[in-house]
């Protein structure tokens, strides 16, 4: 596939996988029932009222204002090759229709999305690592991205902390959002994206989705995503990667460096530009902004705080990676966008 651009930050991949209803966990149910449930199909609609939101999809010459129709199956998921990990697979079709102010004679888009998230366990409740795919399949619009997350030390996240977030028919401070428990085992929300200004608790709302929750099935066996190979004697460029550019947003970035610590998914294909930069990991910074919305219908959320380290992008003829190394030289962030 062919990048068409880098979304503002890394968070709206998260936005996006949130936009297209992407990723869900089994959740324990209410005292008073003895079987547990997981989501099974969501569906809805979002109004793409921010332009990061158009962005996320590859919609950057469209103006503000498209409407994305979602209709996803859910499946649960264990890994091949890991013991440990279980996740989410998600497959559906998502229409973005009433575009506006791009290419002449385009004012709707039809795409199939596959979603990955797989996490590895260790311990009672310690994520270790997170790879999340996410496969939007466009035609021309199409995109990939492919991330790896290294939690160290692991991520606390117990079983129940969704069913705890929130109660019925309550907003929180931040985005508005509205969260209503249907009677067939279904989870309504209404909200708002970050950073909108339309939108409202009345007839405006930018998201509007339905979560359906069954008895739990058994999970499907998949093949373990793709390995993470570090590229060796990557020197710096007189050109700048582009393709993984502003991702760069979510990071103190410091200094460029020589020390170039490169990881993609492709070690074949020729490096085309790089550059590397130290980085102060004083900033707390969730990847997720829309956490809230994932914790509202019963999905899981993930988070990366920066480290101190170097972070490195790279471009090659098809796909651009970027990467965040510790000081002891550890991956912790790795990203491809295809």
């Amino acid at each position: 596939m062919t990048s068409k651009g880098t979304l503002k930050s890394a968070e709206w991949l998260v936005l996006g996988l949130v936009v297209l209803a992407t990723i869900s966990i089994g959740i324990e149910p209410e005292p008073e029932a003895e079987v547990d449930l997981e989501v099974t199909h969501m569906s809805g609609t979002v109004t793409l009222s921010t332009r990061a939101s158009m962005n996320a999809l590859g919609l950057d010459d469209f103006d503000r204002g498209a409407k994305a129709t979602v209709e996803m199956q859910v499946q649960g998921v264990v890994s091949a090759d890991c013991a440990n990990c279980t996740g989410i697979s998600m497959q559906g079709q998502v229409n973005v229709t009433e575009l506006q102010g791009g290419p002449g004679g385009m004012g709707r888009v039809e795409a199939q999305l596959s979603v990955l998230h797989l996490r590895e366990f260790t311990g009672v409740d310690l994520i270790e690592r997170e790879w999340l795919t996410f496969d939007w399949d466009a035609g021309s619009l199409s995109t990939q991205w492919d991330v790896l997350i290294v939690h160290n030390p692991p991520l606390w996240q117990p079983e129940d902390r969704y069913n705890a977030a929130f109660s019925e028919n309550e907003s929180r401070t931040g985005p508005w959002i509205l969260i209503d428990a249907l009677l067939d085992n279904s989870q309504h929300v209404l909200g708002c994206l970050p950073d909108t200004f339309t939108c409202n608790s009345g007839s405006q709302a930018d998201i509007d989705i339905t979560s359906v929750l069954e008895p739990v099935k058994p999970a499907v066996e998949i093949v373990h995503p793709s390995p993470w190979i570090q590229l060796d004697n990557v020197s710096s460029t007189n050109q700048t990667p582009t393709k993984t550019g502003q991702i760069r947003e979510i990071l103190e970035i410091g200094e460029q460096s020589l020390d170039l610590q490169a990881w993609c998914l492709d070690g074949d294909q020729s490096v085309d530009s790089a550059q590397a930069w130290s980085v102060n990991g004083s900033r707390s910074t969730a990847v997720a902004p829309m956490g809230i919305y994932l914790e509202a219908l019963a999905l899981p959320s993930t988070s990366f705080t920066p480290v101190a380290g170097t972070w490195t992008e790279i471009d090659q003829t098809d796909r651009g990676c970027a990467s965040l190394v510790d000081e002891t030289g550890n991956l912790r962030l790795a990203v491809s966008i295809s």
